[in-house]
């Protein structure tokens, strides 16, 4: 049985919604990772030196303001540390290196074009990566392509779904959008990581820092 549920699908189904009414750019580009320590918990302070950012550089803000392109928040949690931004996404190697050095991260990110990583990274490698909207074993990539194929049921249910309805003749019929990919990944990660996105994540002020590698 997956461990995504359809009433956590249909969380953050209700949560897009909900962000739509307050700032329509964000749902169009998101970034969403939560980075844990191995041996001892990593704090804010630890991120921001692996994404090469000065934490004395940090000002107050949230997520939502304008003008954030590679400007993410940090939060400390019990879980780790949850970085969440609009418009950014990792595709150094050399930052999965550093973020994930006796590390684990975990997370999603979309961009207005359709373009998604879901991913995990650990010890400073990249071990899985998939673009949800072809996420079959076969496309999926990493020192270890296969190793979250015990959380990706409902991706790739909701894959076979659109492909079928696709073969019928029925993949553009109302109501639109039918197919929730990017809830169901965000669904995803928190059942990698055990913490649930929510609203007041956006509209609360916290630590930002500008991280030009993202």
């Amino acid at each position: 049985m997956s461990p995504v549920t359809p009433d956590m699908i249909n969380y953050y189904v209700q949560l897009l919604k909900d962000l739509d009414q307050l700032d329509l750019y964000i749902n169009n580009a998101m970034f969403w990772m939560v980075v844990r320590g191995r041996a001892e918990p990593l704090t804010v302070t630890d991120v921001a030196r692996r994404l090469d950012v000065d934490l004395d550089t940090a000002i107050p803000r949230t997520v939502l303001e304008p003008g954030q392109d590679k400007v993410v928040v940090l939060e400390q949690s019990d879980h780790g540390v949850i970085v969440l931004a609009a418009n950014a996404w990792i595709s150094d190697p050399g930052i999965w290196a550093r973020l994930t050095e006796n590390a684990q991260a975990w997370g999603f990110w979309w961009l207005v074009n359709n373009a998604n990583r879901l991913f995990y990274a650990a010890d400073g490698d990249l071990i899985t990566e998939l673009n949800v909207l072809h996420a079959s074993p076969a496309e999926c990539w990493g020192r270890n392509p296969r190793a979250l194929d015990d959380y990706l049921g409902a991706i790739r249910a909701l894959e076979a779904q659109r492909e079928a309805d696709d073969r019928a003749g029925a993949f553009d019929a109302p109501p639109y959008p039918r197919y929730p990919e990017f809830e169901t990944a965000l669904a995803t990660v928190e059942a990698l990581t055990g913490v649930r996105l929510d609203l007041d994540r956006f509209t609360r002020e916290q630590l930002s820092i500008h991280a030009p590698g993202l």
